[in-house]
């Protein structure tokens, strides 16, 4: 294990090029930028570890940050303290907690955890609700840390495996979310543990999917990028996922643009050292434009309802001359080949 002093840390980060500052700070004025950031057992290093988010965190400049896995209130407290233009809020149970850091220009409403009576499928980590209004618009999101690992094989008749907890989770956010905020905007994110892109059978999120018309995840072209881009290195994949709402579809200007995974590792030289004193999870973005553009609804609706998978059942892009399942709005399926 790499031992760094704060002295060393601060050493590291004046070397930086000031490019790789512009390449992590995901502010911008015409958008509300929301994060979310597993911290992994926050703090790892102590005072170290609660120095370097600080840092991290102006520079990203975001206006609303999910935090998962804080392992001492106290020092995310001190954490808050520290950051001049932010408030804080973290439960304060004997697990792992959940939290917010959010700029304090924005109106909070309230904070609270729902689902309370779940506590086996969501692992003891009730979802933390923030409530808030930005522009005249009411935003309501959902923090969350799912159950980790399995064996990527779900199986709906067992109620200890991993995968069924999560796909349950899932489904009574859903529920929920669909019976108490129908006309508002919404965010479900945070550390799901799980993999957007896996087939119909195993998939977890199938009653998100399912329902394109009303949900959307943001991040879910993610997988197929570069695996520098994915939130978890370690084993590489990504875990840490946003899912929105209908009422945010057109606030999503450019979805390969505008939802990202933010390399705040290369902020301190690399991997290694980030994941020494930092976190194993790599913080994922969304920015929301303040002016949407007004997309036509037919269109939108297209984009959004038609899926395309391979034989695998994996999601894709439409690619030219292989054969892809068009899954359509009405449960459908086609088979189709695309050709030059």
């Amino acid at each position: 294990m790499i031992i760094l002093t704060m002295k060393k840390v601060l050493f590291i980060l004046l070397c930086l090029p000031s490019v790789i500052y512009s390449q992590i700070d995901f502010s911008n004025q015409n958008s509300f930028d929301i994060i979310t950031w597993n911290l992994e057992w926050f703090p790892k290093q102590g005072s170290v570890t609660v120095d370097s988010v600080k840092e991290i965190i102006e520079v990203i400049n975001a206006e609303m940050i999910a935090v998962q896995e804080i392992n001492d209130v106290s020092d995310f407290n001190q954490l808050v303290n520290n950051l001049d233009s932010y408030n804080g809020y973290s439960t304060n149970t004997s697990n792992l907690n959940l939290g917010f850091i959010y700029k304090n220009t924005l109106n909070i409403d309230s904070i609270y955890t729902i689902l309370n009576s779940e506590n086996y499928f969501f692992a003891g980590r009730f979802p933390l609700v923030l409530e808030m209004s930005y522009q005249g618009e009411d935003y309501v999101i959902i923090n969350n840390h799912f159950k980790c690992c399995g064996d990527g094989i779900l199986d709906l008749s067992n109620n200890t495996d991993e995968e069924f907890r999560r796909f349950r989770a899932v489904s009574l956010l859903k529920t929920y979310v669909d019976s108490n905020y129908f006309n508002k905007n919404v965010l479900i994110l945070g550390d799901l543990n799980d993999l957007v892109e896996e087939s119909f059978n195993n998939n977890v999120f199938m009653p998100i999917i399912n329902d394109s018309a009303n949900y959307m995840i943001a991040d879910k072209y993610i997988p197929y990028q570069n695996t520098a881009n994915w939130s978890y290195p370690s084993w590489p994949s990504h875990l840490d996922h946003i899912i929105i709402n209908k009422h945010l579809y057109n606030n999503l200007i450019n979805i390969y643009q505008d939802v990202k995974t933010i390399r705040v590792d290369n902020y301190l030289g690399s991997f290694q050292i980030y994941d020494n004193i930092i976190s194993d999870h790599l913080p994922v973005g969304i920015n929301l434009s303040s002016n949407p553009t007004l997309i036509n609804e037919d269109d939108t609706n297209k984009k959004i309802k038609n899926k395309f998978f391979n034989v695998f059942g994996q999601f894709i892009y439409p690619k030219k001359n292989i054969l892809l399942l068009k899954v359509n709005e009405d449960g459908t399926v086609e088979k189709k080949v695309i050709l030059d």
